[in-house]
């Protein structure tokens, strides 16, 4: 049994006390936000904890569940040799109080190291380091339950270790301090996961865990500039996916992402252990198929693709099917560089495409002519907002508490006169290209911005709209201009308007990024960051930038709430946007449980198919008026497509 405990000294005031632990948490939570390393954050967050309870030495230990051992992170005031002693502790087995938090998961209270039994075989390096008493919490990650009923699931990252010089009990102050340090201490190992996460996120496709584009361009390169034009061969194949737009309007992107995940999958377990498969974008996938010994391996390796792809998926015991078409370059005969190949890769991907898809094709030099096709494309979005072939349809965003929609994101669609009515994704890559997205985007602001007063004026008085910023647009020398004399000449309310730039858009030349933001901050409107998470951003310039939301990326939403590293990230994600006082929207909810899940984590807004697919503006006020979700005790409502 522990020795009874010496009388707790009598604590200070505890104003000061509650004053010096604000100030340190207020420290430790801007190198959080800042994105510093993890070392630095809990060394910082010791000498905080240290500071605050004059005489205590604090350590952090981190969980490494697969050796159940406790690594010791940050301990700056404790001596190397006890240092030493706690570094590698088996959880259960070992001596001292953290071993027993971690395995009990509860707070251990040490009272007198020199008589509790818990110590034995740790007595002596704590005795001679010249501490009597220590305090270890857990530190927790806690997995809310999914539905009613549902027990939460507690993971356990850690501990935060108080060490104290006297023999005795924690004092009140003691023990609010170390309550207040697991905490803290959790949102700090969460965040840092996070950002280890969006780090791999620059190689890696989030939704189907493959390579992306960019690391697919890079291998393709160093395989490449390894190999003999004269003796060694290669073939790069390119797939799309036939009508998946159509799947997406049709099914929900729930299951758009579902058929992504699996076409994913069964292309791993389909390639041959050299090869390299990536998702190469929103419906293509890219094989590195290497050393093909003649054309007749690659057309082998082509129809295996396709006919994995055909095979039916179950999805909710429905049999949906999909074709694909495939294109194929072959090194040297097709190019003798990554872009080359790539690029007659994808001219053989259309030329199957146009002969009726569900094929593949081999590159040949004569489908080059696409080329022209692509002319025809560019000459035709010329003239298609002169011919009123534009429209926008408007996404609501719905306040995941009250239900009630409290603005819209305008989405630009294109009514091509003999290919129907084309997304976004379809043109503005053409556009931007072209640079057609110039005039193309003042449009959209200014029909955007004559929608948004319409409504305020009729009535909807706290109504916004959202309109999506180009990364050629944001440059532009004249861009401030331009918005301001929009707002001007369609008498919009600037807080009305909000514009939304990309995360990485703001991540490139960051000064004028904060230039630009700060002066359009100024004419009144509101700023958002599109897509957070897909750019790996420092969380230091969130803090500087003048920007007032955050757009959670839908693939961190997709698979909720059944991903845990998602819900690990959307849950740090949220934290923080709390911290700096930023709205938070998350995208792409699809179904109940994922708003049910964002509301309870505190997501304030939510965006996707489950409340509205994007309306037409001639419904626009209909839907405002249905008071979607506003009916006590109703906190959803899928209004469907009112297009």
């Amino acid at each position: 049994m522990p020795s009874d405990p010496a009388p707790s000294p009598a604590p200070e005031g505890h104003q000061a006390f509650s004053s010096r632990i604000l100030q340190g948490q207020s420290r430790v939570l801007s190198l959080i936000a800042g994105g510093a390393h993890l070392n630095r954050t809990l060394d910082e967050f010791c000498q905080v904890v240290e500071g605050s309870l004059p005489g205590v030495r604090a350590c952090v230990s981190l969980y490494e569940p697969s050796e159940a051992t406790l690594r010791v992170a940050a301990a700056p005031s404790l001596p190397a040799s006890l240092r030493s002693e706690l570094d590698g502790l088996s959880v259960g087995l070992a001596p001292g109080a953290c071993s027993a938090a971690v395995h009990r998961n509860e707070i251990v209270i040490t009272s007198d190291i020199a008589s509790d039994p818990l110590w034995e075989g740790m007595r002596e390096p704590a005795l001679e380091a010249g501490l009597r008493s220590c305090w270890s919490a857990p530190i927790r990650s806690v997995r809310w339950a999914g539905g009613p009923g549902e027990e939460d699931e507690v993971r356990i990252l850690g501990t935060v270790a108080l060490y104290h010089p006297e023999a005795r009990q924690p004092a009140g102050d003691d023990l609010e301090t170390l309550e207040i340090a697991s905490a803290l201490a959790a949102l700090a190992l969460i965040t840092s996961r996070t950002h280890e996460k969006l780090g791999e996120q620059q190689l890696y496709d989030p939704l189907t865990g493959l390579p992306n584009r960019r690391l697919f361009t890079e291998e393709l390169k160093e395989a490449v500039a390894g190999m003999s034009p004269h003796e060694d061969k290669l073939g790069v194949l390119l797939v799309d996916i036939d009508h998946f737009k159509e799947v997406n309007d049709t099914f929900g992107y729930a299951v758009g992402d579902f058929l992504l995940r699996s076409v994913g999958e069964r292309f791993i377990e389909s390639r041959k252990s050299n090869d390299l498969v990536a998702r190469f974008g929103d419906d293509e996938f890219i094989f590195l198929v290497r050393d093909p010994a003649t054309s007749e391996e690659v057309k082998q390796a082509a129809t295996a693709i396709l006919g994995a792809v055909g095979e039916p998926y179950d999805f909710g015991g429905q049999q949906l099917a999909i074709t694909a078409s495939l294109g194929a370059s072959l090194y040297p005969w097709d190019g003798e560089d990554a872009q080359t190949l790539m690029r007659n890769a994808e001219n053989a991907l259309h030329t199957a495409k146009r002969q009726g898809r569900n094929r593949f094709r081999l590159y040949a030099p004569t489908m080059g002519a696409n080329a022209f096709e692509k002319l025809q494309l560019k000459m035709a979005l010329t003239y298609a907002a002169e011919n009123d072939e534009m429209e926008l349809l408007y996404q609501p965003k719905i306040h995941s508490q009250s239900g009630e929609v409290v603005g819209v994101e305008a989405l630009v669609y294109w009514n091509h006169p003999s290919q129907g009515r084309l997304s976004p994704g379809h043109f503005i890559p053409l556009a931007e290209e072209t640079g057609i997205i110039l005039p193309l985007g003042n449009w959209v602001l200014r029909t955007a911005c004559e929608q948004a007063r319409e409504l305020r004026r009729g009535g909807f008085r706290d109504f916004t709209i959202a309109v999506n910023i180009s990364a050629l647009q944001f440059r532009e020398r004249t861009f401030v201009d331009t918005v301001a004399s929009i707002l001007e000449q369609t008498r919009l309310e600037p807080e009305a308007l909000e514009l939304e730039v990309t995360e990485t858009v703001a991540m490139t030349e960051v000064q004028k990024t904060m230039e630009r933001l700060t002066a359009l901050q100024a004419l009144g409107l509101r700023i958002s960051i599109d897509d957070f998470g897909t750019g790996y951003s420092s969380l230091a310039y969130l803090k500087r930038f003048p920007i007032h939301t955050l757009k959670i990326d839908r693939s961190f939403v997709a698979n909720l709430p059944a991903d845990k590293e998602n819900k690990a990230i959307i849950k740090a994600v949220i934290a923080l946007a709390h911290y700096l006082d930023l709205n938070l929207v998350a995208e792409g909810v699809e179904t109940r449980e994922q708003a049910d899940y964002l509301r309870r984590e505190g997501c304030k807004y939510l965006q996707g198919y489950y409340f509205s697919t994007p309306v037409a503006g001639r419904r626009l006020r209909e839907l405002l008026e249905s008071g979607v979700g506003s009916e006590p005790g109703r906190s959803y409502l899928a209004v469907g497509n009112i297009a």
